[in-house]
């Protein structure tokens, strides 16, 4: 009993130290700016070399997405959009990771709209050279997903800069012809407030553990006599 009880408490310290170096699903929800949405975010070790320190790729995405500047209203998340990463890479701090998606009118300065998939449990670092911003579960450049209705949605974080603005998101929404419709650059809130399977998990064998010590403790309680 002793060695099986060491042998759950290795699997849920390996399991509670992080989702360092296995899958896991997450809920995600963010809203302001009269964009919201809410679902589901797969991810998984990120195997691109010299992609950021604590870095995990975005492997799927589900859920719904509003957006009331547009007239949007609880369209289904279809999926993600594959990530091309721009060749040659830039170079650190930049994720090798970092895509474009061609627009007809994109945001002034850009020639593209930025992404990267990836997701950032513990906060992301900085990933631009020229901007401060960090500590989002995504990152500058975010996640591009698709809607039902053919539009592309891209969320980021703008993150925190040290002694001036505090950690918000932004959003640009694409029509089906790689039109931008609609950009807030700013004042939108995410949270992650659902654990994920890996929790869940982690939960059911405490408790299974819990279980275990008192009925142990039970059983010895009754050959004493107690």
């Amino acid at each position: 009993m002793k060695h099986k009880l060491l042998a759950a408490a290795a699997v849920i310290a390996a399991l509670a130290s992080g989702p360092r170096a296995q899958a896991g699903v997450v809920t995600f929800k963010f809203g302001g700016a009269g964009v919201g949405g809410s679902g589901l975010l797969t991810f998984a070790p990120d195997t691109v070399v010299n992609d950021p320190s604590g870095a995990y790729t975005i492997t799927n995405i589900s859920g719904t997405f509003s957006d009331s500047n547009i007239g949007l209203s609880n369209e289904a998340i279809t999926g993600l959009v594959p990530i091309n990463p721009v060749s040659p890479p830039q170079g650190a701090p930049f994720p090798v990771s970092l895509s474009l998606f061609s627009v007809s009118n994109p945001p002034p300065g850009d020639t593209a709209i930025s992404y990267d998939n990836l997701f950032y449990p513990d906060g992301s670092p900085i990933t631009c050279s020229d901007y401060k911003g960090f500590g989002g579960y995504l990152d500058v450049y975010g996640v591009l997903f698709t809607l039902k209705n053919g539009y592309f949605v891209d969320l980021w974080s703008n993150g925190a800069i040290p002694g001036g603005a505090p950690l918000d998101y932004g959003v640009i929404v694409v029509d089906g012809s790689h039109t931008v419709v609609d950009t807030q650059f700013g004042g939108v809130s995410m949270a992650v407030p659902e654990p994920g399977s890996r929790w869940l998990l982690v939960t059911g064998l405490l408790g299974a553990l819990a279980w275990r010590r008192g009925s142990a403790a039970s059983r010895a309680r009754v050959a004493l006599g107690g």
